[in-house]
């Protein structure tokens, strides 16, 4: 009751507001868009504008991005028998998968919406920009993977979905036009606490619950697993896939998968019915599931994955995820992650070129370990690595080595890469190349480097130039504090204007109770630290 009485006081406010205000107040939102003309246009054509307040206006504004999300998707369905066997293929079906996703999203949206409240529930506010900002990611996606091809698809779907993108862009913009009108915008950006005083190690997310937090911690002789993978025959199934597929879906309860060690060879995909579910192993070193596709052999780097999960509140511990398709064979990706809310302990990632794809949504990673040569952690989502080894290995000749390539488009995305309390070094078989913590994938690209030790791998100006241009150098955001190590000097790092060396107010920032507001990521319940950063 008391939420709906709030949403219905932010209506009252809103509802108060002169007729004549829905013009000035598109304008203002529209401002901090990517392209604000783009943005009011497609927003002054709203039937009945003068009539709706802000909120109204959003939602009015999100349905009608759904409705061109469900007419862009039964035209590209329509083209599935006239596009080309293999890339083209792949390419949209990706787009369809993207699609389907997207009208998911904006339906969560809307749910939040019709109990708009800000001043109690922040992860509320999270969840919407959260899910505006996974929707522009999965248009992208799209593009991308139709941009390689030359057929019927790219010249009957790209514009559709480009319009998909710039109504998602303005719905987006009405949002934080709304924050900022409400003056909730303290309530957005409150100051939690990361690190708490108590004695002790890491505690895990706040989200999850005791049993979950008690999984991650038992060994594997511990674990009561709903279903068992072992390839001898001796559990429930053989393949991880069979395990997955035979799983619950949109279950509200955990449903542990136990994977006894062993490699296996499968290409897995966690659909988004399959919610939270749990895959256990034996250690990142015995567990290991593995596959070698790769854009040079035909497929997309959204379609390369080796495992794929969409399914929220997922979590894997002691498992890992292997693409060996090898430095010549390009994009070629261990594990893509579109699932919100979920969880990598203990897991390694082992690649060259665009290993891990955090693509989407929430994410978190905890002691992982990270291999790879070019924009090897990449992607669109909101994701925080706190004590994780991030290590880089040989390239191919003449080439250099890009840890990060974060993929912010929009800058009212809520999107970004948090690295924290990591070691970033070298693997066994690295080579000395000019070796970089990142490069701005997209236009508003975001990435922090805090409190981490950085070896002696890293150039002295810290960050490189994507394929040698000045894309992005004033609108990217780009931040490094207080890691040490030699390769973390700043004396010689870039000058662009988007780059910045933190004060511990803009660290804060960036601590996973800031960064993903209401979310609690990472609690602590053991080593004594202090507020918002460690000593």
């Amino acid at each position: 009751m008391a939420k709906v009485a709030v949403a219905l006081m932010a209506m009252v406010i809103f509802s108060a507001l002169p007729l004549a205000y829905s013009n000035e107040f598109i304008s203002s939102a529209c401002k901090t868009s990517s392209e604000p003309e783009l943005c009011a246009s497609s927003l002054l054509g709203i039937p009945g504008l003068p009539n709706l307040n802000p909120t109204q206006l959003l939602n009015v504004a999100v349905q009608a991005a759904i409705g061109t999300v469900k007419s862009t998707s039964s035209m590209a369905v329509s083209l599935s028998g006239k596009a080309s066997p293999g890339l083209e293929q792949i390419a949209l079906q990706d787009c369809i998968d993207l699609l389907d996703d997207t009208a998911d999203h904006l339906s969560e949206v809307l749910q939040h919406i019709l109990n708009l409240d800000f001043t109690s529930n922040a992860f509320q506010a999270s969840s919407v920009n959260t899910f505006l900002s996974g929707s522009l990611t999965n248009q992208d996606t799209c593009i991308e993977g139709i941009t390689g091809t030359n057929g019927v698809v790219k010249s009957q779907l790209q514009s559709s979905v480009q319009q998909i993108s710039q109504a998602i862009s303005a719905a987006l913009a009405l949002f934080m036009g709304i924050v900022n009108l409400a003056d909730f915008k303290s309530t957005l950006h409150n100051r939690r606490l990361l690190f708490d005083r108590h004695g002790g190690g890491y505690d895990f997310p706040h989200w999850l619950s005791a049993v979950d937090r008690r999984l991650l911690q038992d060994t594997a002789d511990d674990i009561q697993a709903d279903a068992v993978v072992a390839q001898d025959g001796s559990g429930d199934y053989t393949t991880i896939t069979d395990a997955i597929n035979n799983a619950p879906e949109k279950s509200n309860q955990r449903y542990v998968i136990y994977v006894t060690a062993g490699v296996y060879y499968e290409n897995v995909e966690v659909g988004k019915r399959k919610m939270n579910l749990m895959l256990v192993g034996d250690g990142m070193d015995s567990t290991i599931v593995t596959g070698n596709k790769s854009v040079v052999d035909g497929t997309t780097t959204y379609h390369s994955a080796t495992f794929a999960v969409k399914g929220a509140g997922f979590i894997a511990r002691d498992i890992g995820f292997q693409n060996t398709a090898g430095a010549y064979k390009h994009q070629a990706v261990a594990l893509r992650v579109g699932s919100d809310l979920s969880v990598f302990y203990r897991c390694s990632f082992d690649g060259y070129q665009d290993t891990l794809y955090a693509h989407s949504l929430r994410q978190f990673y905890r002691e992982c370990e990270i291999y790879g040569t070019v924009d090897f952690i990449f992607g669109n989502a909101a994701a925080v690595l706190q004590s994780c080894t991030i290590m880089a290995r040989k390239p191919l000749e003449q080439q250099t080595i890009t840890i990060t390539a974060q993929g912010r488009k929009d800058p009212n995305e809520n999107t970004g890469f948090s690295i924290h309390d990591c070691n970033v070094t070298s693997a066994p078989d690295y080579v000395p190349v000019p070796t970089y913590l990142g490069r701005p994938w997209k236009q508003y690209s975001r990435t922090v480097f805090m409190q981490n030790y950085l070896d002696g791998i890293i150039e002295p100006q810290g960050w490189a130039q994507w394929n040698s241009s000045d894309f992005a150098l004033n609108t990217l955001y780009y931040g490094e504090y207080m890691n040490y190590g030699p390769g973390a000097g700043l004396a010689q790092r870039v000058n662009w204007s988007g780059y910045n060396v933190l004060n511990t107010s803009m660290a804060n920032e960036f601590t996973v109770a800031e960064f993903i507001e209401g979310n609690k990521w990472l609690p602590s319940t053991g080593v004594t630290y202090l507020s918002g950063l460690k000593l």
